[in-house]
């Protein structure tokens, strides 16, 4: 079996003591951070910008999957915006289809494109694949999300995990390129559902972000998730 990478979602850390946090998933041999970025508008949420994100790899080498939940002006050049997110190891830009129209989702595509960047398209838990269908032969990456995008702690959207299984039915079928990803309500209960569901990259809040759980504990959760 494929290993499944764990990523690590920084939205639940203390960010009194970010830096103990992100020290404790470097320990726990964490490879990817998923950074959340939430603009109160696409989601009733506010999160990071690029001044966090800066800070963060210019002391950590972690791979970063940016996760954009958030809508974007016609009247803004999207180069611009994306750019000022073009740090060190940013390896995937993830943006919901609900919330850019096709024009935007093309200029997204070819930034990623042209900068080397895994291309990504994210549905929430009510969207169908459908939506998405269109762009398969291009995307790098495909999130399906298993909790309403905005709050971490949410509980898992087990109805999801057939989109999992068609996607990966439709890849292997049509000899797609794209890796599968999970995001929400992951605990030591379902993230055991969506690796059987066949994901290759498995998003986790709490799970791993946690002040109340030892540095042993941590290796041994990120452990299972990847073997």
């Amino acid at each position: 079996m494929k290993k499944t990478i764990a990523a690590a979602s920084i939205l639940t850390a203390d960010f009194l003591n970010l830096k103990l946090e992100l020290d404790k998933l470097w320990k726990a041999n964490i490879k990817w951070i998923h950074y959340d970025v939430m603009d109160y508008n696409f989601v009733p949420n506010l999160s990071f910008g690029p001044k966090i994100l800066s800070d963060i790899t210019n002391f950590y080498d972690f791979n970063i999957d940016i996760h954009f939940m958030v809508r974007i002006d016609e009247k803004w050049n999207i180069n611009d915006y994306l750019n000022s997110f073009m740090l060190n190891n940013v390896k995937q830009f993830t943006f919901h289809i609900e919330s850019l129209n096709d024009s935007q989702i093309n200029e997204v595509q070819n930034f990623c494109l042209k900068n080397r960047i895994n291309f990504s398209l994210a549905i929430n838990p009510n969207t169908s694949i459908e939506r998405i269908e269109k762009y398969f032969k291009i995307l790098d990456n495909i999130l399906v999300m298993s909790v309403q995008p905005g709050f971490g702690g949410q509980k898992f959207i087990e109805d999801v995990i057939i989109k999992i299984k068609d996607l990966k039915n439709i890849k292997n079928k049509n000899n797609y390129s794209y890796t599968i990803e999970i995001d929400g309500g992951i605990n030591q209960e379902t993230y055991k559902i969506a690796k059987e569901a066949g994901v290759d990259i498995l998003v986790a809040g709490s799970y791993l972000v946690n002040k109340n759980i030892t540095q042993e504990e941590l290796f041994e959760r990120v452990n299972q998730i990847e073997k």
